[in-house]
């Protein structure tokens, strides 16, 4: 549903608070007296839902008449109640309703199931918005709209926080309310039958009151809404999560649900925290923090055991100290009157004054290599605590850089604590804590990186046979087989430049020793099944043709006591570990409930846990995605320098390809290959396993939560003898729209925008040019592409609303080139695209006074009709897809 309806939940000009007079509800007493305290401009309501007894009427309750229609309603009734009170209010015109905590407990499941279905199918007719149920209600300060059961006062402020737990907002709003820290908006969503963690996330994204956002919830029941509204969210404000951890014994051991929502968030941009102290310090450092300026800290502590314990816990974590210039630190022990060489961690005498305290914290930050500065200080009877807070919060704020602050001891420390609090600068307790804040910071920073990051539907940096893998996963699709045979899986691969290694079988010990003197030890040895090609048993890392025959004698042993009636058939040689040097890996991939495809990357099942992380990504990849996959792991990082990167590259390259394939095999639901050996020329599978299912192709990538950029839509144009090329929109576009913008005539302007507006904020252009092509298509038209001088002429796009029922556009050309036919190829251009997605309408808005526009639209067989707004032109084209049908 996204954002529909939702301006009558968080704007709403009218509230009712809807209880049974039979069953006292503290919920609405508590409701009633926070829409009271928090001044509610607009009518509140109080409404009484009566039980029928007439004996005529059917079972269920009647509301009393109402003075007004309210936009929002609070219902505070028994569940099998609410779907006939929200049909009543539907029938009055409400649009929204909060649906709050219920006596759960004294209905059954198959009760509670049966109630939330009538809540949707009495919703429904009325595009009526439902919060809940079990929802603990919203907060908007800037509205005055306090609709909720929240124990304490809520300040305006700039984060919004939505939750999934009462208990959990309680704690958050309470910390925060002690911190002088305020909300834009606070959201309780309950069960999320009808509005739900994306829905909420979208309207967000657009509200011009929140600048970051603060999100703790355990599951999300669709990946691809998911993965849209958080990374539109997080495009433009910080976002922070905390998500329960999943039970031991829950999970899947070879894709564990904490590891891929991991994936999902990092690949949202998100940043995420895993304690409720970690929760609290992020709200601070929301509220507080100003743009880092690097990646590296200075530390500046009154004593060498403080500043050392800082320093090696920010290097032990993976953080970087800064460095200090010559002429700083000679002017550092010049104030503090040190004939000690100084250096980051800076230790400041056990005597320092606060004068020294202010100075040298204004030296630190005045060196052009300062990029983050943490003060951490211990009681000291020369610079008592609150006083040495005074003058860091004073030199801070004349500084554009972030100063963290640390406050290390009891209650001696707690007024210092308070005086930086109330400047609003960073505090924490310990140096650990500081540390771990501000590496979050850095996380959220990688992962706005990996955010921006656009893999193409199509391979860019190599060309798979196409023709050879459908071949192979048609084979198997048309023997009705659920995975690929092993000469089927090879042609796959290799399709997609991984090899799947061939062993021949060997008749003999003495023919398996020559075939390890080939192969190069150590290898692994395995028995053949008589007239299988099936391993029935192997033995590993055997390092000599005496390994080998003592392997043999072995296994053949072994295999007679299990199965006396068993043969030998031959022996399979193959290496044990990569020439390269590099340890033995695996690829794997498998479909997730929620996410879809998931590509796993980690050592080989035999190497054991000591041997390096297994890790998760979303896909579809390109390298920098899976150079962090593989980084993140940190199975190649004890390889030599040498060769370190080179196999590095390879296995990324390997991830990529195999990305691809998913990409463009929309049968293939699980890949294993392991083990699998990383050389410098490629990747080599010792084993593989191959499932699939008889799917029908789908459009590249949409079976993926993050849908790829849709290469296959760019298209050349010969235009009035100039060389174009029509593409989808790419965030590196931004500065290109914004010229494009503004260059626009002042009359142009005013009809695209109905303002004559010749630039936009920063934040709006870069939502224009980062966008979801699961949700929306913006086709450039690019002069020179590829090439100096590269200019955007002309941009269309189309906003689709859920369902894909009807989809909104918009146009744009260069001033100077209108009325030249650049405008009709693009929207040509986007009523193909709609159509191949199988949008039912598309539709635009234009002014009655642009008459181009309306002969374009006429000429492309659109509907014309006067707008709701005076002074409009409604714009329709029926395009028949699956969506209208």
């Amino acid at each position: 549903m996204t954002v529909r309806n939702l301006e009558f939940l968080f704007r709403p000009a009218s509230v009712a608070i809807v209880a049974e007079p039979d069953e006292a509800s503290r919920y609405a007493e508590v409701v009633r007296s926070n829409l009271a305290g928090g001044c509610f401009s607009g009518p509140v309501m109080s409404v009484v839902a009566r039980q029928r007894k007439l004996l005529l009427l059917p079972a269920g309750v009647r509301l009393d008449p109402l003075a007004a229609v309210p936009d929002l309603a609070v219902i505070c009734a028994s569940l099998d109640k609410v779907p006939s009170i929200i049909e009543q209010l539907g029938n009055l015109g409400t649009r929204a309703v909060v649906v709050g905590p219920w006596l759960w407990h004294r209905m059954h499941r198959n009760e509670i199931a049966a109630a939330q279905r009538g809540i949707l199918a009495a919703a429904r007719p009325f595009l009526m918005r439902v919060l809940g149920p079990g929802s603990g209600g919203l907060v908007v300060p800037a509205q005055h709209l306090n609709a909720s059961a929240a124990p304490v006062a809520i300040a305006a402020g700039k984060i919004a926080l939505v939750t999934h737990s009462t208990a959990m907002t309680a704690a958050i709003l309470d910390r925060a309310c002690s911190k002088d820290i305020g909300f834009s908006t606070v959201l309780h969503l309950g069960s999320g039958l009808d509005v739900d963690l994306a829905d909420v996330l979208d309207w967000l994204a657009g509200d011009g009151e929140t600048k970051a956002i603060l999100v703790q919830f355990d599951t999300v029941p669709a990946g691809r809404k998911f993965m849209s509204a958080a990374r539109a969210a997080a495009r433009h404000k910080p976002v922070v999560a905390i998500r329960g951890r999943s039970l031991a014994g829950d999970s899947n051991p070879a894709f564990p649900p904490d590891e891929v929502y991991e994936a999902a968030l990092r690949r949202a941009g998100w940043v995420s925290v895993d304690t409720l102290g970690g929760v609290f310090e992020a709200i601070e450092g929301m509220a507080r923090m100003r743009p880092l300026r690097g990646e590296r800290l200075t530390i500046l502590a009154n004593g060498h055991g403080l500043g050392r314990i800082a320093g090696e816990t920010l290097l032990r974590s993976g953080g970087k100290l800064g460095k200090l210039s010559r002429e700083t630190s000679k002017r550092l022990e010049g104030l503090l009157q040190t004939r000690s060489s100084l250096a980051n961690p800076i230790a400041l005498p056990a005597d320092v004054t606060v004068r020294q305290w202010a100075a040298a914290l204004a030296c630190v930050l005045a060196d052009s290599g300062t990029q983050n500065v943490l003060t951490v200080c211990s009681p000291s009877p020369f610079a008592p605590g609150p006083q040495v807070a005074e003058a860091i919060c004073k030199v801070s704020r004349e500084s554009e850089r972030n100063v963290f602050t640390c406050w290390v001891g009891g209650k001696s420390m707690l007024a210092a604590q308070r005086v930086a609090a109330e400047h609003g600068v960073i505090s924490h307790e310990s140096p650990e804590r500081a540390i771990a804040v501000f590496l979050g910071v850095l996380s959220y920073l990688h992962n706005r990186r990996l955010l921006l990051q656009l893999p193409a539907s199509r391979a860019e940096d190599f060309a798979p046979d196409l023709a050879a893998a459908r071949s192979a996963v048609g084979e198997a699709v048309a023997a009705r087989a659920g995975s690929l045979s092993v000469a089927q899986a090879r042609r796959l691969l290799a399709a997609y430049g991984i090899v799947l290694a061939a062993h021949p079988v060997s008749s003999s010990i003495e023919a398996a020793i020559l075939a390890a003197d080939e192969v190069g030890y150590p290898v692994d040895l395995a028995l053949v099944g008589g007239g299988s090609a099936d391993c029935t048993a192997t033995a590993v890392d055997l390092r000599s043709p005496a390994d080998i025959r003592l392997a043999a004698r072995g296994l053949r042993g072994a295999l007679r006591t299990q199965q006396a009636a068993a043969r030998v058939g031959g022996y399979r040689v193959r290496p044990s570990a990569a020439r390269s040097g590099a340890p033995p890996l695996r690829f794997g991939v498998a479909v997730d409930a929620v996410f879809g495809p998931l590509i796993l990357f980690g050592p080989a099942a035999r190497s054991g846990a000591s041997a390096g992380r297994v890790v998760v990504a979303l896909p579809p990849l390109n390298l920098t995605l899976a150079r962090d996959l593989v980084a993140r792991s940190g199975i190649l990082a004890k390889l030599p320098d040498e060769s370190r990167s080179e196999l590095q590259t390879a296995a990324s390259q390997a991830l990529v390809r195999l990305s691809q394939l998913l990409t463009d095999n929309d049968e293939v639901v699980s890949v294993e290959l392991d083990p699998l050996h990383v050389e410098r020329n490629g990747v080599f599978a010792i084993d593989a396993g191959i499932g699939i299912a008889s799917h029908t192709p789908a459009v590249a990538g949409h079976r993926f939560a993050i849908r790829p950029y849709p290469k296959e839509l760019e298209q050349p144009l010969e235009w009035q003898g100039r060389r174009l090329s029509i593409r989808p929109i790419r965030p590196e576009d931004e500065s290109l729209l914004g010229e494009l913008l503004h260059s626009l005539a002042p009359e142009d302007s005013r009809m695209r925008f109905f303002d004559a507006i010749r630039s936009l904020p920063r934040v709006r252009l870069a939502r224009f040019a980062q966008i979801d092509y699961d949700r929306e298509m913006a086709l450039v038209a690019i002069e020179n592409p590829g090439a100096a001088g590269e200019r955007v002429l002309g941009e269309v796009r189309a906003v689709s609303e859920p369902g894909k029922a009807v989809a909104d556009f918009a146009i744009v050309v260069a001033s100077e080139i209108k009325g030249m036919g650049l405008g009709a190829a693009l929207l040509q251009s986007l009523v193909r695209y709609c159509r191949s997605e199988g949008i039912g309408e598309l539709r635009g808005e234009t002014l009655d006074g642009n008459l181009r526009m309306q002969g374009l639209a006429r000429k492309l067989g659109f509907e014309q009709r006067s707008g709701a707004d005076r002074g409009t032109v409604d714009l329709r084209l029926t395009l028949g897809g699956s969506a209208a049908a």
